[in-house]
């Protein structure tokens, strides 16, 4: 009988329990039977996802989404497929298709991160929404990144015009390879993004030539979704039914010469902009280059002056959007309109190739061709929607395509894309900017409005503007505006008999120049006289009985110059939209006499009385109720008005009412009978005011053609101002420091001389 020592019974004991410990430890980490296998376990388990399946293996992409990280995979139905084999004949099964153009098929139906349905609907650039959040409580981010990245790709470039441009590879000394700045994108559309942006599903059938599904439904690009979310350990997998061939980018769309329609000559319009930045860290990280083997150098490709970089998968922010995410690609899309290659040179004959005209494409300065080419583009993604009601383009025109002249749309993964057979003309040439930009000229000007910046101003829709130019021919003979385009530098000569002297001119110069040589309005005709304002806030007199237009001062010869010459406009065009353009021999004058000058120099004795009245503040050369942001009309008696009606024998008070009644307050009315009769608020203070709240006179004025009236409180005549030397003066303020090149001013006021003194008692008031 073996005898067991208490001590090696316990031990066995113990090591009886551990094994069975281990036993239970391991068993708890044996796979469940409930629990879903990674996502190619998952596509194998779906009968109707064989030939996706195939797809995946020969792709090698099995061994991949098997085996580490987290995706969703939108997976084509057999159906789908078949579908996809019978538009491609050239393929009857998977095995035929070629090895790269399957693998880029593969992974652009595989998204980065696993997304459940309701993950797909809740998106933004700054995570997932919040319904309490008024800055984050709208799913806007309908994209998702895919696991397709293209090969960096490699341009020809040639340096022309002080700037490297792109050229065919074969044809270019230079080349650039630039670094793929990311995966493409693929759309996912559901019902609330539609609600969100005022779309429709007939603006997704647009695109995808198929109808959008019901509320519920979320595509994948071109494929609906038709099952539930089928889960695994590492993402999910939904069936589409149809194959989504990965989408192209603006770029792409414009260089490919096999679509039936090719857009080559507005791509090589846009290779002109093109910056490139060498990539240190790409150019570091590529194989081999921690070993000391020569590898290729990489640059970032952009395009500064363009809307948007029409090369690169990420998208961003329209200019001006602050405190957002650095890549928003989720959210933001572009448009691209291109005219065919036929369009376009029809285009380029009926506006570049013109008679003064640019001739070539290739001699237009350089911002016509960045006009042109933004002309296409758009911030924002364009939907039939937008079509009819308009949209911004690039230039900040608002467009309006007629759909007959689309012959492709597609798309993109970083754009829409509309191809067209008839060119988009740009407003700066369909306004009244036209001759100056399309007729070499008037370049001068054309650059002035350029650097000032002047161009969105001048070609707004639903105007009637007048624009006066000086050719460049005569801005030299009287050196009124020269111009150094190497330096960009724009300057004016006052000559004298002593000789010259320069002045450069800045873009607020530039600004004053312009601004006051574009009136607001056409002439009716009818008035000895028209007073129309123009855009710097002066006056330009159209002189209706002699044809002749000035400023508000003397024209003359040159700048500063002191020989008078009336100017007599000749029509350059009248085929604008916005109203017509004149040239002009010589540039308007204008002055910018203060109220308070103008009266105590041209009627002494009416300033006399309004310094008697305490109105008149002399040491600060004003009158105390005048304030520089209000506009006047102001009617001064005759002295031998003012005698009769015994002015200077009143009581202080009662002086101050009289005269404040001559007083217009808020507007100018002129004797040219643009300005409605009606009652019109004075600075008198009415016996209607009140401790709390003070009413001023209205005086009924009727202005007419050539005369403005007063009727009594019957409605009688009572007295009128006959267009005259003493009518229509103009006051002004100076904004600037009496330092610039042009006053800087505006006009507030008008002054005209009345031959009878208003009496309250008498003239039509209320």
């Amino acid at each position: 009988m073996i005898r067991i020592k208490p001590v090696f019974l316990s031990t066995l004991l113990a090591m009886i329990l551990l094994f069975n410990s281990c036993q239970e430890e391991l068993s708890k980490y044996d796979r469940p039977e409930w629990l879903a296998g990674k996502l190619y376990t998952q596509i194998l388990d779906q009968p109707e996802l064989s030939t996706f399946a195939r797809c995946v293996e020969l792709t090698g992409y099995d061994q991949l989404i098997n085996v580490s990280g987290s995706y969703t995979v939108f997976a084509p139905s057999n159906e789908a497929f078949n579908a996809w084999f019978a538009s491609n004949p050239s393929y009857n099964s998977v095995e035929d298709v070629p090895l790269p153009e399957l693998e880029q098929l593969v992974r652009y139906h595989i998204v980065q991160n696993p997304w459940s349905k309701i993950q797909l609907r809740t998106l933004d650039v700054y995570g997932w929404i919040d319904t309490l959040d008024i800055n984050n409580n709208q799913p806007k981010g309908f994209k998702r990144e895919t696991l397709l990245f293209e090969k960096d790709r490699k341009y020809g470039v040639a340096y022309q015009d002080k700037r490297f441009q792109i050229r065919d590879t074969l044809q270019a000394n230079l080349h650039r390879r630039v670094a793929t700045d990311s995966r493409k994108y693929a759309p996912i559309f559901f019902n609330e993004y539609f609600n969100i942006y005022d779309l429709s599903s007939s603006d997704y059938e647009f695109y995808f030539n198929r109808p959008f599904g019901g509320s519920n439904d979320i595509h994948f690009a071109n494929g609906r979704i038709i099952s539930d979310e089928i889960f695994s350990e590492n993402g999910f997998v939904y069936i589409i039914d149809q194959v989504v061939e990965p989408l192209k980018n603006a770029y792409q769309f414009l260089s490919d010469e096999s679509s039936t329609h090719n857009y080559t000559q507005y791509r090589d319009l846009v290779n002109i902009f093109p910056q490139f930045e060498y990539n240190q860290q790409k150019t570091f990280a590529q194989p081999g280059a921690d070993l000391g083997l020569a590898v290729d150098s990489l640059f970032d490709l952009t395009f500064p002056q363009l809307a948007f970089n029409i090369t690169s998968e990420q998208t961003r922010p329209p200019t001006g959007t602050f405190g957002l995410p650095q890549n928003v690609s989720i959210r933001y899309h572009h448009g691209l309109m291109a005219p065919t290659n036929e369009a376009f040179d029809k285009f380029v004959r009926d506006y570049i190739q013109i008679p003064r005209g640019w001739g070539t494409l290739n001699g237009a300065p350089l911002h016509i061709k960045r006009i042109i080419a933004n002309t296409y583009l758009s911030v924002n993604p364009i939907y039939p929607s937008d079509l009819q009601k308009g949209f911004y383009n690039g230039e900040l025109d608002i467009v309006q395509l007629d759909q007959s002249t689309i012959v492709q749309k597609e798309f993109g993964s970083n754009s829409t894309f509309i191809g067209l057979n008839e060119a988009i003309v740009p407003r700066a040439f369909s306004s009244v900017t036209g001759p100056v930009y399309l007729q070499q000229g008037y370049s001068k000007v054309m650059y002035a409005i350029e650097e000032a910046g002047l161009l969105p101003s001048l070609k707004r829709r639903n105007k009637d503007y007048m624009f006066f130019v000086e050719s460049d021919l005569n801005t030299s003979l009287d050196s009124s505006l020269i111009y150094d385009r190497p330096n960009n530098m724009f300057s004016v000569f006052l000559v004298t008999r002593g000789g010259f002297t320069r002045f450069s001119l800045n873009k607020n110069d530039l600004r004053t120049l312009l601004l006051n040589h574009i009136a607001s309005a056409q002439p009716k005709g009818f008035a000895k006289k028209e007073f129309i304002p123009n855009l710097a806030g002066n006056f330009i007199i159209v002189n209706n009985e002699t044809g002749e237009v000035s400023g508000t001062g003397t024209t003359t010869i040159g700048y500063r110059g002191t020989v008078p010459a009336p100017e007599f406009p000749r029509v350059l065009s009248t085929e604008a939209d916005n109203g017509t353009t004149y040239e002009i021999q010589n540039w308007f004058s204008f002055t910018s006499s203060t109220i308070y000058s103008r009266i105590s120099t041209e009627f002494p004795v009416f300033h006399q009385l309004m310094r008697k009245a305490g109105l008149s503040l002399d040491q600060q050369f004003r009158y105390n109720f005048i304030s520089n942001n209000e506009f006047y009309t102001i009617f001064i008696p005759s002295n031998e008005a003012i005698e009769e009606a015994g002015l200077n024998s009143l009581p202080v008070n009662e002086l101050r009412q009289v005269l404040l009644l001559h007083f217009v307050q808020g507007e100018l009315i002129f004797t040219d009978g643009n300005k409605q009769a009606g009652y019109f608020e004075t600075a008198r203070i009415d016996e209607k005011s009140t401790p709390f709240s003070t009413v001023y006179t209205q005086l009924y004025v009727e202005p007419g053609i050539d005369v403005i009236r007063f009727r009594t409180k019957e409605g009688a005549f009572y007295a009128e101002i006959p267009e005259s030397q003493v009518t229509n003066r103009l006051a002004g303020v100076n904004l600037g420091t009496g330092q610039e090149v042009f006053p800087n001013s505006f006009n507030n006021a008008v002054i005209h001389q009345v031959n009878k003194v208003l009496n309250i008692n008498e003239v039509d008031t209320q």
